[in-house]
């Protein structure tokens, strides 16, 4: 009776081994759930598109898996509309159960799903330079790699003083948060060297006729011009057309940093000079390699949206990989903190409000070969301090 009692706590135990191991295998296997927020039918679509190419690139790059447990995207739609947003960045997590959320790109949606990111305690990061200074300033679990609105345009504004020798400029803009942020930073890199804005001008938006703002125009030495949407194309051709004789500085690259909307613009966006963090002309070898990889998988040229999907989608996976098997929001919040990450266009590391350090290049629409292209003509990196509650932008290095 002993020997069959015996015999019988020792299968009992191997089962029970044996389902432990099966939990444990289950548990292992289970998918890191990411969210991915961006416009694909609204106004912002073909950015939206390039943003998500860039993520699966990454993501496809990793073999869709991280500390052995396989990554499961899930893509959402934001339509440029931050109730949409809002609504998506629920689902993702209270029904998906997301692990953290890239993304949304529009500004205004970022600004909506911060808020609520802070609320629920979920990790999200932009891959897009998506957030307002305000918002960021006082976001709780949103880093931005990339930067804010301002970041990027603030080192326009300094190579438009230091390197083209400006010291007065006027600016014409689109009315609305990102419009005024791209031109706000372009203006505080400029002014903060001693430069003085002769007038401002902003314009509604879904307006197609400039002409009005470009008549009232007071001289400077630049105009800064910042346009979006149904504005972008109409605007700079006017800008053209009426022979506007001041040189013509955009901030921030706007809708030029995607090869398709450059082709769009043609001949009308010739010698303006501009900010992003990315261009596909960048002469690294890296970045060589990922304009073939780019091109291979999706058939076309990479804009600034699919490095910037790309690397902050790179950036998650580095994140993830360091918490081990805990993707819990602490230990995914604790990580990020720390985090140094080689990008390929240089280390990004986060300070003050969870801002990145930025690499940017500054760039010329050029010609060459009968293709506007984006001839880099500049590199700098930016850092932001947090000074009571706002954010203050600096150089941390240039070359131009």
């Amino acid at each position: 009776m002993k020997t069959k009692a015996f015999y019988i706590l020792m299968a009992i135990g191997i089962l029970a081994s044996s389902l432990s191991t099966g939990f444990n295998a289950y548990a292992e296997m289970k998918p890191i759930k990411i969210g991915f927020i961006a416009d694909f039918t609204g106004p912002l679509t073909e950015h939206g598109i390039a943003g998500k190419q860039g993520a699966i690139l990454a993501l496809e790059k990793a073999n869709s898996e991280v500390a052995g447990r396989p990554i499961e995207l899930i893509i959402e739609d934001e339509a440029s509309d931050p109730a949409v947003a809002m609504d998506k960045a629920r689902k993702l997590v209270e029904t998906d159960k997301v692990c953290m959320i890239l993304g949304p790109f529009h500004g205004g949606c970022a600004g909506a799903v911060a808020g609520y990111a802070g609320r629920v305690k979920i990790p999200m990061m932009t891959y897009w330079h998506s957030t307002a200074n305000a918002v960021q300033a006082k976001a709780t679990w949103c880093w931005a790699p990339l930067g804010t609105l301002s970041t990027v345009s603030y080192p326009t504004g300094a190579y438009a003083y230091e390197k083209l020798g400006y010291r007065t400029v006027s600016t014409m803009g689109t009315d609305y948060v990102a419009g005024r942020e791209f031109i706000g930073g372009g203006v505080a890199g400029f002014k903060d060297r001693g430069g003085k804005i002769i007038q401002e001008q902003w314009i509604p938006l879904g307006t197609k006729d400039v002409s009005p703002y470009i008549t009232a125009l007071k001289d400077a030495d630049a105009l800064f011009a910042w346009f979006m949407g149904v504005t972008v194309i109409p605007g700079l051709r006017q800008l053209s057309e009426y022979k506007v004789k001041m040189p013509i500085i955009m901030p921030q690259s706007g809708h030029s940093t995607h090869p398709k909307i450059m082709e769009q613009m043609g001949d009308t966006c010739l010698d303006i000079i501009t900010t992003c963090f990315y261009a596909w002309t960048i002469d690294t070898p890296e970045n060589k390699k990922f304009v073939d990889a780019y091109q291979k998988r999706w058939g076309e040229l990479p804009g600034g949206l699919s490095y910037g999907g790309y690397t902050t989608m790179q950036f998650a996976l580095a994140a993830l990989e360091k918490t081990s098997d805990d993707t819990s929001p602490n230990a995914i919040a604790k990580v990020l903190d720390a985090m140094e990450f080689r990008a390929m266009l240089g280390t990004i590391r986060f300070g003050d409000a969870r801002i990145g350090t930025t690499n940017n290049v500054t760039y010329k629409h050029a010609k060459v070969d009968g293709q506007i292209v984006p001839q880099v003509i500049g590199t700098s990196s930016v850092v932001t301090k947090k000074v009571g509650e706002k954010l203050v932008h600096s150089l941390a290095s240039k070359s131009w």
